[in-house]
């Protein structure tokens, strides 16, 4: 390792744990006990869950009482999912492997070259299947492409199918209104946002639309079994309190920050920014560097101490072909030269000039080769 300071540029995996996520992480532990007790410290663990749940039900416009909590969206996505098991579901191409593996019979509708969901496609696969469920993320996780969730909600109501949402990747960087929007069932995750791994939330904007995945105990109003994780859920709220603070600001902030990145790989041959024409969250850029390997990249860039990926967290153990550029039109060969630059709320300026920096040396050596 070249620096002492590991730059950290793989928020889409993972965002660090916030400082004041940590400290509700902290006192939660010390301060209460198991929610479902009647005694003053159950009653303490209590108030932490509520009081998270009612401010994440600002967030999304959701009534407090349709939000479930779990241990992540892989939880949440796989409830719903599960619930529409013997019925027809559609999905697309790009989603995440939660989705894609839970249900692998399920319809899967196109994107354009651009990332965005093909609308005309999916009007013509709810017409000739007529799906009981449209399962569509709001934001991918590889390209950072935003879906036009409001539009893909109108037509699955029109064809008389609910709307799951998989929205990890939207909390906090897009505004999120499951009324205004049409999002009947919205999964979350905490530590996408600097809250603790292991905890996440099951919206359900309509009362009697509840799925069930885990059956024991009567926690979470019966419809999440399991002692529920109090800590957590409390870390989680002060995450999503310091989060939301910054969505009004998130775009221009992030843009700034990445514009460097994308002028540098403007003035390189051979590279492709994915879904750049595409609506996208500022936060997250995709590009392919001809004449190099993710592995290499990744395994060099990790030398002099700069963290990212070149997907999926949940595969960047193996490197791969990335299913959701192909998906995009992408050649296997420019799919397997991909890297993925996400950054957050501690990223700094510097870093991106000492990883752009990096990036070039590196690109450079891999090519004489």
């Amino acid at each position: 390792m070249k620096s002492e300071k590991i730059i950290y540029l793989d928020y889409n995996a993972t965002a660090p744990l916030r400082v004041s996520a940590h400290e509700a992480l902290i006192e939660a532990t010390k301060n209460a006990y198991n929610a479902s007790s009647i005694h003053s410290l159950g009653r303490k663990g209590r108030s932490f869950i509520e009081q998270t749940r009612e401010d994440l039900g600002k967030a999304i416009n959701c009534p407090p009482a349709q939000i479930i909590f779990n241990s992540g969206a892989t939880e949440g996505n796989n409830t719903v999912l599960k619930h529409f098991a013997h019925e027809t579901i559609i999905t697309s191409a790009i989603e995440h492997p939660s989705v894609l593996e839970s249900m692998p019979a399920a319809i899967r509708a196109p994107v354009l070259k651009n990332g965005v969901i093909d609308l005309d496609k999916l009007k013509e696969l709810v017409k000739t299947h007529k799906p009981a469920l449209v399962s569509i993320m709001a934001i991918n996780n590889e390209t950072g492409v935003i879906q036009p969730v409001k539009d893909i909600a109108e037509i699955a109501h029109n064809a008389g199918a609910l709307y799951h949402c998989d929205g990890v990747q939207a909390l906090g960087r897009i505004p999120l209104d499951m009324q205004d929007m049409g999002i009947d069932f919205l999964t979350l995750s905490a530590h996408k946002i600097g809250g603790p791994q292991g905890v996440g939330a099951l919206a359900v904007r309509l009362c009697g639309e509840n799925p069930i995945l885990l059956q024991g105990g009567g926690q979470e109003k019966s419809q999440r079994a399991g002692t529920e994780n109090v800590a957590g859920i409390a870390s989680f709220g002060a995450a999503l309190n310091e989060t939301m603070s910054e969505l009004n600001n998130y775009q221009n902030h992030y843009s700034a920050l990445l514009k460097p990145i994308i002028e540098t790989l403007n003035t390189m041959d051979g590279v492709t920014i994915h879904g750049l024409d595409a609506p996208r969250t500022a936060n997250t850029l995709s590009f392919s560097i001809e004449g190099t390997s993710s592995e290499t990249l990744l395994m060099s860039l990790d030398l002099e101490g700069i963290a990212l990926s070149n997907g999926s967290a949940c595969s960047s153990g193996k490197v791969e072909a990335s299913y959701v550029l192909l998906a995009m039109g992408c050649s296997e060969k420019c799919a397997k030269a991909v890297l993925r630059v996400s950054a957050g709320y501690d990223t700094k300026q510097s870093d991106i000039d000492v990883f752009l920096q990096k990036l070039l040396k590196i690109t450079e050596r891999i090519r004489k080769k």
